[in-house]
This record gives structure tokens, sequence and C-alpha cells, in this order.
């Protein structure tokens, strides 16, 4: 299991992996839905070396909107 470099959040999950085995794999965080790539660099995968102005408090989620709204059908 992988921290979130964004939250530090221990919620993390393998998303997928590449086509070709053992190239990358990618991880999602299930607290703020942060994801990364195995193979970027120190600065985004490693919490600690995260550029501080891009961290997120997981106390704040409820606060921003996730995902954009859907609008509606058009008739």
């Amino acid at each position: 299991m992988h921290t979130c470099p964004r939250c530090d959040s221990d919620k993390t999950n393998i998303l997928c992996e590449s086509p070709v085995k053992g190239c990358w794999i990618m991880y999602i965080c299930q607290e703020c839905t942060f994801t990364w790539r195995s193979t970027e660099p120190e600065t985004i995968t490693n919490p600690k070396m995260y550029n501080p102005r891009f961290k997120v408090d997981t106390s704040d989620l409820s606060k921003y909107q996730m995902h954009p709204a859907i609008a509606p059908k058009r008739s």
C-alpha cells in the first residue's frame, strides 16, 4: 500500500497496470481521487516531496465539488 502524495491518506489502491507487464502501475487515492503512476518523479510520488501548495486536507474535501455536475438534458 502507498501513501497518497496529495492528502497523505493510506487508502490507496492500484487503479491499473501497463499493458506491457512491469512498465508502470497507476494508483488512485480513495480519499481525494488523486492518481499517479509509479514512473513519475519523486516530486509527484513521494508525499514528503510533493509541492505543499497542492496538498489537500481530507477534512476539507466536503467543501469541494469532486466531479462536475451533469448539465440537464436539452429538449
